[in-house]
């Protein structure tokens, strides 16, 4: 932890636990549980919430690009467990992950002979799910084409899994609801077959959206992501309890007296109604704090919340404190998290950022620090 910096996501194992408890509860026994840690497990920190992940019990860990594979399988206590690359790989990989021991999804043919070759030198059957595009239009094999099935005839084995990805599965509207049942239909075909041919993969399609809405698709094993870190894809917030396991807070550098008329911060966007006190904060844009939360958003100070003004900068964020007397330099500021009895969600920071939950924590830089608590200790 920072003495010099302030600025601190403060990371709740405790709550993170908790979320997986909540997605056992959704799914029940005995569906495996893939606790997806991509993109340093969305800005959370892989490393130590891929440990805690796997002391919890879940079966598997996915991530999205080969170096964080490695990664995990060099990090110590996580040599065994099964970790699945979702994303996209290139072929020139193909010999480094599998004598890793590392499973690769794979959706093109090419990609596919590549893996079914290494296996062949290496001496021992690749690790690869299949994954079919049912109308994610990004990666796959599309579900009508069952061709990828011959490679698997005399290795049946190397057929790890069979996988496809859902578009609109955290939309409640009925006809994104009517687009999930139709790739779910399309899947349940492509698992048919695949089934008929005398293969037995471990089959898994659910998101975190599908884990909630979507119980059908729940299948051998689940692929929960944001929900894992709080974000709720229920847009009423009513069917699902995770708590929210990132907390971003820094601490006031100073407080400045403004008299009505002047402007704060660049581009002159907000100008002093009144006389006021305006606070100054060490974080910006630059610790991935998003611009566009500019004079639309509040954080908590003394268990109040104080609107942003002006524009965010680099570096530096202002906000109201006038009708805060007491709030001094030194004081504690959550940007987003809770304080006494306030709460500012990822899903309120998103909205006014128009963005998605994901994107505020997996843009948070790498110069904030995170601590992680647990229990009280950090």
């Amino acid at each position: 932890m920072s003495d010099f910096r302030p600025t601190l996501a403060t990371i709740n194992l405790a709550a993170f636990r908790h979320n997986l408890d909540e997605v056992r509860r959704l799914v029940g026994h005995p569906r495996g549980i893939m606790a997806v840690v991509k993109a340093n497990a969305y800005g959370h920190g892989m490393t130590v919430l891929a440990r805690e992940a796997t002391k919890w019990g879940v079966q598997a860990l996915g991530v999205a690009t080969a170096d964080e594979a490695l990664e995990l399988r060099e990090t110590q206590g996580l040599a065994e467990i099964p970790i699945l690359i979702v994303g996209p790989t290139f072929a020139e990989d193909a010999e480094m992950l599998q004598k890793a021991n590392v499973s690769v999804a794979v959706g093109n043919a090419a990609l596919l002979r590549e893996h079914m070759a290494v296996g062949r030198r290496l001496g021992q059957p690749p690790r690869i799910h299949l994954k079919f595009d049912t109308g994610m239009g990004r990666n796959g094999f599309r579900a009508d084409d069952f061709s990828a099935l011959d490679s698997f005839a005399q290795v049946p084995e190397a057929l790890e899994g069979l996988m496809t990805h859902f578009t609109v599965s955290d939309e409640p509207d009925e006809e994104s609801r009517q687009f999930t049942d139709g790739q779910c239909q399309a899947f349940a075909a492509v698992v048919r077959e695949v089934h008929r041919q005398g293969l037995r993969p471990v089959i898994h399609a659910a998101n975190s959206g599908a884990v909630l809405h979507h119980p059908a698709t729940h299948y051998e094993m689940v692929r929960p992501g944001m929900m894992l870190y709080g974000a709720n894809p229920d847009p009423n917030g009513e069917q699902l309890s995770v708590r929210q396991v990132m907390t971003l807070s820094t601490r006031i550098v100073s407080v400045h007296d403004r008299r009505e008329g002047e402007p704060i911060s660049y581009g002159r966007t907000y100008t002093m109604p009144r006389d006021g006190r305006i606070g100054l904060l060490p974080v910006g844009y630059g610790d991935g704090l998003p611009r566009s939360l500019g004079g639309r958003a509040e954080v908590l100070v003394a268990g109040r919340r104080a609107p942003i003004r002006g524009r965010i900068c680099m570096d530096a964020t202002m906000i109201d404190l006038t009708h805060i007397p007491e709030a001094v330099a030194g004081d504690e500021v959550v940007l987003y998290g809770g304080q006494g009895t306030e709460r500012v969600s990822l899903e309120e920071v998103a909205r006014h950022a128009g963005t998605i939950p994901y994107e505020i924590t997996c843009q948070l830089g790498r110069r904030v620090p995170r601590a992680y608590r647990d229990s009280g200790a950090v």
